[in-house]
């Protein structure tokens, strides 16, 4: 089974944890409602607000342009390795069944451990290495050939693009100076308590407050949207080489399977620091079936 050294981290939402800072936050409100401090924090409400609000919209405006990019490439780059796939059928079996084969490896790689595309770049240069094995007697396979190395060609590009995307994450003085900000806005929220709607202010306030920085972090390390993207478009590419669709263990809460189909599952081995592949059919044990598989990889 193939093994590759990866990097695994937890898979949860961050956002998550909004629910725990709710009753935190009610629990803050309700022993200490006698704390107050005699100041005005209006004015200073208003001045923190708006600078949150400000810096909060070029937050956000940065990270979704770079979410709507990486769509674009995910679906660019699936678009290239079907056409290369497409080609490659009139240009030989040898070639034919090394191309499946590697995006099938490429595939894999880039699915399991996706916040580093890099891990691919080795995988497509085999695809360059691989010319050896092309047919081109015929006029035909002349012009495939031509097409293969122009859409190879468009391919590099897009993903020299999804290294630099999947890599890149929102500059530290940006993020530091928003949450400075939320935390200077939470506790004056906090001062201003007094009544019954002020209370409820700082509890809902603070929470979101809590939720827009738990959510920042997770589209900046790209847990939310584009990954299932990522997954949708493998889906796609093992279905059309006719390989079993493989997934990583880690996010097969996040996939719809068919009973009785065959899935590739990938286990992390801590000790080891790789992953083995392993063939199970859907069933209604598929589950204790994996984690009985995982118990034993990780020597439980």
């Amino acid at each position: 089974m193939d093994e590759q050294n990866i990097k695994k981290g937890l898979n949860i939402y961050l956002y998550y944890w909004t629910i725990p800072a709710f009753f935190i936050f009610m629990a803050v409100n309700l022993f200490m409602k006698n704390f107050k401090l005699d100041i005005d924090a209006n004015p200073m409400l208003s001045v923190v607000s708006f600078l949150f609000g400000f810096i909060l919209s070029i937050t956000f405006s940065m990270i979704l342009t770079r979410y709507h990019s990486l769509k674009n490439n995910l679906s660019v780059e699936t678009g290239k390795l079907i056409m290369l796939y497409s080609f490659s059928k009139h240009l030989g079996e040898r070639f034919h069944e090394r191309i499946k084969e590697l995006i099938d490896e490429y595939t894999i790689i880039t699915l399991r451990d996706y916040t580093n595309y890099g891990q691919g770049r080795e995988v497509f240069f085999k695809f360059n290495q691989s010319i050896d094995l092309m047919n081109s007697k015929t006029d035909l396979q002349k012009n495939c050939v031509s097409s293969f190395f122009s859409e190879l060609r468009a391919w590099s590009e897009v993903r020299e693009g999804l290294e630099v995307l999947t890599e890149k994450r929102t500059e530290i003085a940006l993020k530091l100076a928003i949450y400075t900000l939320g935390v200077i806005l939470i506790c004056l929220l906090f001062l201003n308590r007094g009544d019954i709607f002020t209370n409820t202010l700082f509890i809902v306030l603070s929470t979101i407050i809590v939720f827009i920085f738990l959510i920042i972090e997770d589209y900046d390390h790209l847990h939310i949207g584009d990954y299932a993207i990522n997954i949708s478009n493998s889906e796609e590419l093992f279905d059309m080489i006719e390989k079993d669709r493989y997934y990583p263990e880690n996010v097969l809460n996040r996939v719809n399977l068919e009973k009785g189909r065959m899935y590739r599952i990938g286990i992390f081995d801590k000790k080891e620091g790789k992953e083995k592949i392993y063939s199970i059919r859907y069933s209604p044990v598929f589950n204790t079936r994996v984690k009985a598989l995982a118990d034993r990889v990780r020597g439980r």
